[in-house]
């Protein structure tokens, strides 16, 4: 009986490549070892606003195989390339050789099954005659064209033309005179039409293997001894997660969604953590920096939330954390490589972000910043929140301080003396307003802009002030180090949690209580920031070994260590996220 060898645990992260939208999933039932498998081919295309796939809405057929007509059982294997269904009379290949081409092949005699059910109006199966099928469906945005390079198809898909659909698709795929299987499966976004050639299978998964490996070794940071078996699977997690531009996409560079399934967005402040974690390739992670003010408005300043490739909102965005990623750019990388005209784009950009929060974000005009909704926090659940909105908190001050630093050192790399005296001037100012109103001689606050209600809850937002780093006093620094090291409070073996394990607002919610990679982060670096190497050390160990062990799941239970994938209430969608993996390697890769 076969036992398939695993690069990726598929209940883990779907397979998938950089650039592609094809992924290879199991479903919520199905398993990898032999025979129990319920293995799927899907999509991440958005199809509107909103999140990209919960559930089963992104499976789109169903793959089994069969020899002389029988269902033959398989165990799962793969690496970074491919996926092999391994069975005691041969073995399918699979690969998603390019961005838009996923290709099937065996050599024994195996018999590829792809059932498609398709409940949605004018789902359709064209017989392109030609040898090829072309399945459409609307509501994953799939234009598929099957074409049976080596063997020949079958094809069982009955139109009802009351219903105006196909009502299944159900195509087997034989092999040749030889046993030879060789299916490509090409996706377009315009009228489909079959190459001429289709490449050869092998080179295909050289090809894939190396621009994998290409990213790894110029990009990724290389980790300490007891994370070295992790840094493959986190290299890969980040790549297979990359989008490119494309023609009709409005990804217009390089930029990281967060999940296969359900947040298959590419969120603007993710990019400011991947640029941090790809610091090796400076090139690379000024790109990624700089692709989120792609879509700045220009006469506010205000960035979106998230983008895909049909999709920008507005509706909503997260902290402002691009001068913490520009400081570590800056303290970390030598940006003699990037041109003058690329640094005064960013120096400009993050410039109008900064002005954005004093014009359309201080409502009672005290030169403190609110958050306008609880999304803005990046803790969408937060405490912080307990007293409503408008939120004045030392969090945001302590963002646009670091950005306010930020542009005085771009500034002044760019020979613009006078403003970057004006930028450190203004981060003189705000801190002074943050810590006159915020801090009360033990501990931050934040408080309602409105009402003025003071808010002094256990949120691990009360300490992501340490990224203001040398604009915080080293005695402010000492009380918040004290506190925060407090054992199984503000701290646990895991890392730190998003509310204190003493708290009354504690739960095992999404920033109830979770250990979040973002926030971790930034804690951890603000550590870093103000001198407090030592700490910033232990507490991203105590995390980076928790991702190790749980992998990478956005959100890790405080208590046990575990890997936490029904935080936010929908069963079974939370799979290992990108944004961990470049958390962990931020942190396994500078910090520990």
């Amino acid at each position: 009986m076969k036992e398939g060898k695993r690069f990726i645990d598929l209940h883990s992260a779907p397979f998938g490549r950089k650039g592609s939208f094809f992924i290879v999933q199991q479903s919520d039932t199905g398993l990898d070892h032999f025979g129990a498998s319920d293995l799927w081919i899907g999509t991440t295309r958005s199809t509107g606003y909103g999140y990209s796939g919960i559930d089963t809405i992104n499976r789109v057929m169903k793959i089994r195989l069969e020899k002389d007509g029988l269902p033959v059982p398989f165990a799962v294997s793969n690496t970074p390339a491919e996926m092999m269904l391994e069975s005691e009379y041969g073995t399918m290949h699979i690969c998603i050789s390019e961005y838009n081409l996923l290709q099937f092949h065996s050599e024994d005699g195996l018999s590829l099954v792809l059932t498609a059910p398709l409940p949605a109006f004018h789902a359709a199966v064209r017989d392109m005659l030609d040898g090829t099928w072309l399945l459409t469906t609307y509501k994953r945005a799939v234009n598929w064209l099957f074409v049976p390079v080596r063997g020949s198809c079958i094809m069982d898909a009955p139109y009802d033309w009351r219903a105006m659909r196909n009502l299944y698709m159900h195509g087997i795929w034989h092999p040749d005179d030889k046993g030879v299987l060789d299916l490509s499966v090409e996706e377009f976004e315009l009228d489909s039409q079959r190459r001429s050639s289709y490449p050869d299978y092998k080179s295909s998964v050289a090809a894939v293997l190396a621009d994998y490996k290409q990213y790894r070794d110029t990009c990724f940071p290389e980790l300490p001894a007891e994370f070295k078996e992790s840094r493959d699977t986190a290299a890969w997690m980040i790549w297979s997660h990359t989008r490119m531009p494309a023609p009709r996409s409005l990804i217009q560079r390089e930029m990281v969604t967060m999940m296969h399934q359900m947040f298959g967005q590419c969120y603007c402040w993710q990019q400011a953590f991947q640029a941090m974690a790809n610091c090796r390739n400076v090139n690379f992670a000024w790109s990624l920096l700089l692709s989120v003010f792609d879509y700045q408005d220009p006469a506010t300043g205000q960035i979106p939330d998230h983008i895909d490739e049909l999709n920008i909102t507005y509706l909503t965005f997260k902290p402002p954390i691009y001068g913490v990623a520009l400081n570590w750019l800056l303290d970390r990388c030598d940006l003699s490589v990037i041109s003058r005209e690329r640094k005064e784009l960013l120096y400009e950009k993050v410039a109008n972000l900064y002005r954005f929060y004093f014009t359309y974000r201080d409502l009672d005009r005290d030169g403190l910043p609110e958050y306008h909704q609880c999304d803005e926090t990046g803790c969408e659940d937060t405490s912080m929140c307990s007293k409503g909105l408008p939120l004045a908190c030392p969090e945001l001050a302590a963002y646009l301080v670091s950005m306010a630093d930020a542009l005085s050192r771009l500034a002044a790399m760019l020979g613009r003396d006078q403003e970057a005296q004006a930028w450190d001037e203004e981060a003189a100012a705000l801190s002074e307003r943050l810590l006159k109103a915020f801090w009360t001689g033990k501990r931050f606050v934040a408080f309602h802009a409105g009402t003025k209600e003071i808010i002094a809850t256990g949120s691990i937002s009360f300490f992501t002030p340490l990224v203001m780093g040398k604009r915080l006093p080293q005695h402010i620094v000492g009380i918040l180090v004290k506190e925060l090291f407090t054992e199984n409070v503000h701290i646990s073996p895991y890392g730190i949690p998003s509310e204190a394990l003493n708290s009354p607002y504690f739960e095992h919610g999404w920033s109830r209580g979770t250990i979040q990679s973002p926030t971790m982060c930034l804690v951890v670096l603000g550590l870093a920031f103000c001198g407090r190497l030592e700490e910033a050390r232990e507490a991203a160990l105590r995390y980076t070994r928790a991702v190790q062990q749980a992998g990478f799941y956005h959100m890790i239970d405080p208590l046990t260590g575990a890997g936490n994938d029904k935080a936010i209430g929908v069963n079974n969608v939370q799979h290992w996220a990108a944004w961990t993996a470049g958390v962990f390697a931020l942190l396994a890769g500078y910090l520990c």
